[in-house]
């Protein structure tokens, strides 16, 4: 999901994606992942972007969405037991 606040913050101060990136020291790839919500936006980056905007990180910050398939993801990690565990454990 695009990140739409950062994105109009960006362009209303006349950055491209390629100068922003360079002034929070990451390539304007892994920039551009960010903005369009396929990376996460780390506290710290949040923090630089908003600096070099001149604004409050509150006015561009957006969360990140957890995905069906990350939820799918997540669940499976941490709610697959496999049965020889589930037979141990009542034994």
């Amino acid at each position: 999901m695009d990140k739409t606040k950062l994105i109009q913050a960006r362009l209303s101060k006349g950055f491209s994606q390629e100068e922003l990136a360079d002034l929070i020291g990451m390539s304007q790839s892994n920039y551009s992942r960010r903005e369009s919500g396929r990376t996460n936006i780390t506290e710290v980056e949040w923090q630089k972007i908003a600096k070099e905007l001149s604004v409050d990180k509150e006015t561009i910050y957006e969360p990140d969405e957890v995905t069906k398939e990350k939820r799918d993801e997540i669940n499976m990690i941490y709610f697959n037991i496999p049965d020889f565990v589930m037979e141990h454990m009542s034994s």
